[in-house]
């Protein structure tokens, strides 16, 4: 079966794995909510702009392909806001494992997906994820990458169910709705001031935009449960740097 799933495929029950659909139930009556702090992930589940795919028992192999699949549908598609959310199938002790075993897990998936890409890294984008214009590229593309797991009891936002779940988005999609805009940055102070409130505790401080030189973007994909900053380096960063796929012959700003 095609890994790059629509919403109406969640309809074939029998043709998926059990976890998968009880992981999209949650996924879609959460997300798709009046009270979902992001207007627009609320907005594109319910408006099908959202693309799907799934990994077993640790097996990614399929993934590179799937993520290769859903850049040509973007690519081809510039002024539709499509993201591809992942689940990944939960540990049955999923209750009691913390961060550090998921935000092990997430970085192994991109460092995997950057492993097997065929495409040079983008020459606008920094291999070095130390500087404030890195952000993950495969297959050429820049994209954010976001984490939910089951681990987060206070950034409760970030759980959406039992699974690890990666949300990969072009950064590209962000055009209009960024801090350098003023209708982005208004669209995020309010999404901002939703979290807050739900969560009652103050916004996490890796959050920001883009380019913000005090920022880092790959802290933003995974956060902490807590109101500490992310220490130490990007847990791919030696994979990147080693890779030998960059073709850095621009250099950004400082």
């Amino acid at each position: 079966m095609n890994h790059l799933l629509i919403k109406s495929d969640f309809k074939k029950r029998n043709l998926l794995p059990r976890w998968l659909n009880v992981a999209y139930d949650y996924w879609s009556s959460t997300v798709s909510d009046n009270q979902f702090p992001c207007h627009f992930g609320m907005k594109a589940e319910r408006d099908g702009l959202l693309r799907y795919t799934y990994c077993e028992n640790h097996n990614f192999s399929a993934l590179p392909h799937t993520l290769s699949e859903f850049l040509k549908l973007s690519r081809k598609n510039p002024s539709i806001r499509y993201a591809l959310v992942l689940f990944v199938e939960p540990e049955l002790n999923h209750q009691h494992l913390d961060y550090d075993y998921y935000n092990s897990n997430f970085w192994s998936i991109l460092s995997y997906l950057h492993e097997q890409d065929d495409k040079e890294w983008s020459n606008d984008i920094p291999l070095d994820p130390d500087d404030p214009h890195w952000e993950f590229v495969f297959n050429g593309e820049p994209i954010f990458v976001s984490g939910n797991a089951p681990f987060y009891q206070n950034r409760i936002t970030r759980n959406l169910g039992d699974c690890l779940i990666m949300i990969f988005q072009p950064r590209r999609i962000f055009a209009d709705i960024s801090y350098t805009t003023p209708h982005g940055r208004k669209a995020i102070e309010v999404i901002r001031k939703k979290v807050e409130k739900i969560e009652n505790m103050p916004y996490h401080p890796d959050l920001g935009g883009y380019e913000d030189l005090s920022k880092r973007e790959w802290k933003q994909y995974l956060i902490t449960d807590d109101y500490n900053p992310t220490k130490g380096t990007c847990p791919m960063r030696n994979t990147l740097l080693s890779s030998g796929k960059g073709n850095q012959e621009k250099e950004k700003p400082c």
